[in-house]
């Protein structure tokens, strides 16, 4: 008996130590000469876009096999042909990556038409930063606090988020935002601003401000009168939370479920059934890049926050939105139009 067991020790011994070992090389073996697509659910030069352009300038060379990695340009439905083919149709060798539009993680609950994926099915990476967002009006408006926008008519452009978390902000928090549609994207809203068309921006991210407008700070152009997130960014004390002004409780979980993917505003995943070694191979390479000094000069160039939530940061947000009641879900519906 004792030499069965000492025999089984030793076979345990050699064995089992290498075992990771040769799960690294058959990841490095596939992946040796191959390309990773990443998907983009936009045009260029977009912000996801740029993200997506600069991780793939750096992330081959902490996978194993150091792969080539480009990236794909999927516009169509705000992201949604880009999440679909994703799930449907990419290939689940290992090759195939997208960063989705924020929105599609609530989009199952919140806005399901055209929705042909589970979300928790996707294989979560990552997301490269949260996106706090903040309510700004142009120096020239009137209205100078939270208190004011929820007494008067304020004039702001819309496109995307801009035009859907305003909606939000009436719905739950009694503000009077009159929303001009129609902007191609927040650089015409920026312009629209400045030339005098419209007041304001109901959602602009912070990080932005501070990477690519730095001088509207200094020089006092806007004013800041309202900020998403779950506390008081560190450089904005004064300015209240959306959540501190809700209506109600029931308004206040209306809020979250709109509000909540900001926490991962660009997550990155696979296909469902993508080989788990290859998963976590990407994975772990995400998290040594982002402590890469040359990645973080590139990201700073390119004025691309980094903010990392991982896969279990994404998970969490969606069983907090699956967890809903109904009852919110459906007034959700009904707080924005478009």
């Amino acid at each position: 008996m004792r030499a069965r067991y000492s025999l089984a020790g030793l076979f345990l011994a050699l064995v089992l130590p290498s075992a990771p070992c040769s799960a690294q090389t058959s990841t490095a073996d596939f992946y040796k000469g191959k390309t990773i697509t990443i998907g983009v659910g936009g045009t260029a030069g977009g912000g996801y876009d740029i993200d997506a352009r600069v991780l793939a300038r750096h992330l081959g060379r902490f996978i194993p096999g150091n792969p080539s990695i480009i990236v794909q340009n999927v516009p169509g439905a705000r992201g949604l042909t880009n999440a679909n083919r994703l799930y449907a149709t990419s290939k689940r060798d290992g090759t195939a990556i997208a960063v989705l539009q924020r929105g599609l993680l609530t989009a199952p609950w919140l806005n399901p038409a055209g929705v042909q994926y589970d979300v928790f099915k996707f294989n979560w990476l990552f997301s490269t930063a949260a996106e706090p967002g903040v309510v700004i009006l142009w120096h020239t408006a009137p209205q100078n606090s939270a208190a004011d926008i929820q007494r008067t008519e304020t004039i702001i452009g819309g496109a995307g988020d801009s035009a859907i978390i305003p909606q939000v902000y009436n719905a739950t928090t009694g503000t009077k935002f009159k929303i001009v549609a129609g902007y191609p994207g927040t650089a015409d809203l920026v312009m629209a601003m400045q030339r005098g068309e419209i007041q304001g921006i109901g959602y602009y991210s912070w990080s932005n401000i501070n990477a690519k407008n730095p001088g509207w700070i200094k020089d006092n152009l806007i004013k800041v009168l309202m900020q998403t997130g779950d506390r008081r960014h560190p450089e904005l004390p004064d300015v209240p939370l959306a959540s501190e002004l809700a209506i109600d409780s029931v308004k206040l979980q209306v809020q979250d479920l709109w509000l909540a993917p900001l926490d991962t505003a660009r997550p990155y995943a696979m296909p469902p059934e993508t080989p788990e070694d290859r998963v976590t191979a990407v994975r772990d390479a995400f998290h040594e890049m982002v402590r890469n000094p040359d990645f973080l000069d590139d990201a700073r160039r390119a004025g691309m926050s980094i903010d990392v939530r991982s896969a279990q940061d994404i998970l969490g947000i969606l069983n907090r939105i699956k967890s809903a009641p109904p009852a919110v879900i459906e007034e959700a519906r009904k707080a924005v139009v478009e």
